[in-house]
């Protein structure tokens, strides 16, 4: 008994070195990648990356003592994208490590020429995270990552928190993951919806370390309309009112800003303003006999009054019930003018295919091989209630109590 347990102790401590890490990478030897950038320019694909300088994101100041950029971009180029990438590790003095990639940004020309073979990239690569978000530039898409953006100390990470912002306080833009998007791609639809991300103000304000030693700058980056992708390729652009209505048709409304005015009259300056904190929209598919098909969609929202602006007293039950409809039929005017331009693009990134697919499964099977025309010529039925259910202090404006206290 002795004797085996001690061949087993033995057998352990030989078996010690092979313990550890076998795979390990020194941090002095790779070169993390925070964003990346992929434009289409004379015919060859460029591939760009916005690397972390450790030493100068190392101080407690957010930059180091010598004024280093806290990052780098470099870019390689190739007649593939593999080729493009591949091509790094003959330009670069480190190992690329995409652990850390926040976002990846896509260029109009790009786009148009498709993004299936970047999806199926980041399906392979182990480092790789389907948590990436990406973005459409109308522009070139490198010139989106070079830019350094004030109290953060590595862009792409900012970025990636901006859309998170955005996701959660004013639900115009999702975060299109790279994940989600290979779900819409692969889904019953398969169409997408990407935001575009763009610079409002001068380029070069952004890009020079200057930027961060200044109050203000004359640059932002910010979101810009959606980019509607079909198959895997751009096939059009939406409006910030037209993609606020694709959240609406999609059931993805979570928190919005909706802008009314006081008379009715679609003409007329949106003068005050609600906040919506609840909303939820039943969307129902009809196949009718003659081949039609039918979506009706009830919406019901409640929120709060940001703004008021109108003459009215909301104390008084009609003058609130009058409100409230302005409202819904603001959101169903959104939700219209949404429809209406991505049926002219012919692409479902609304979701409409899946519903009909768990509908009417045997039927989708024949409406799938023609789906996109089958898809606009869909009459949408659209019904929206929404309800006030907090006005604040005061059942009236401003002014209208200044008014009346004068009297």
């Amino acid at each position: 008994m002795k004797k085996r347990l001690l061949t087993l102790l033995c057998s352990l401590v030989m078996m010690l070195p092979l313990a550890g890490c076998w795979n390990r990478v020194e941090m002095n030897e790779i070169g993390i990648v925070t964003a990346t950038a992929l434009d289409w320019d004379n015919g060859k694909w460029v591939v760009s990356y916005q690397l972390v300088i450790p030493q100068a994101i190392s101080s407690q100041s957010g930059g180091s003592s010598r004024g280093d950029a806290p990052v780098n971009v470099f870019s390689t180029e190739g007649t593939s994208m593999r080729k493009a990438i591949g091509d790094a590790s003959r330009e670069m003095s480190r190992k690329l490590y995409f652990a850390h990639n926040q976002i990846i940004v896509v260029s109009e020309a790009a786009a148009k020429k498709g993004i299936s073979t970047i999806l199926e990239i980041y399906m392979r690569n182990t480092e790789a995270r389907e948590t990436v978000s990406m973005f459409i530039a109308k522009g070139k898409a490198r010139t989106l990552i070079e830019q350094l953006l004030p109290i953060e100390k590595i862009p792409g990470t900012a970025i990636k928190q901006l859309v998170k912002n955005e996701a959660n306080s004013n639900s115009l833009y999702p975060d299109m993951t790279i994940y989600r998007i290979l779900q819409d791609l692969l889904g019953p639809g398969q169409s997408t919806g990407i935001p575009q991300l763009m610079i409002a103000g001068s380029r070069q304000a952004l890009n020079s370390l200057d930027s961060l030693k200044t109050t203000s700058t004359a640059a932002k980056i910010k979101f810009g309309d959606l980019a509607v992708l079909s198959g895997d390729k751009l096939k059009g652009w939406l409006s910030q009112e037209e993609a606020a209505g694709v959240m609406w048709l999609s059931n993805q409304i979570k928190r919005v800003t909706i802008p009314f005015n006081c008379s009715g009259n679609s003409e007329a300056p949106k003068s005050s303003s609600v906040i919506v904190a609840k909303a939820g929209a039943e969307r129902k598919p009809e196949l009718l006999p003659d081949g039609r098909i039918k979506m009706y969609l009830h919406v019901k929202a409640e929120g709060t009054l940001l703004e008021y602006t109108c003459a009215d007293n909301l104390e008084d039950p009609k003058s609130l019930k009058q409100t409230e409809e302005r409202i819904a039929e603001e959101i169903k005017s959104e939700m219209m003018k949404s429809w209406k331009a991505i049926s002219r693009l012919e692409t479902d990134i609304v979701g409409f295919g899946a519903l009909i697919n768990r509908t009417y499964p045997q039927q989708w099977k024949k409406l799938k091989q023609d789906w996109n025309t089958s898809f606009a010529a869909i009459e949408p039925e659209i019904d929206v209630h929404f309800k006030l259910v907090r006005i604040g202090f005061s059942n009236q404006n401003f002014k209208s109590i200044q008014k009346k206290a004068r009297s």
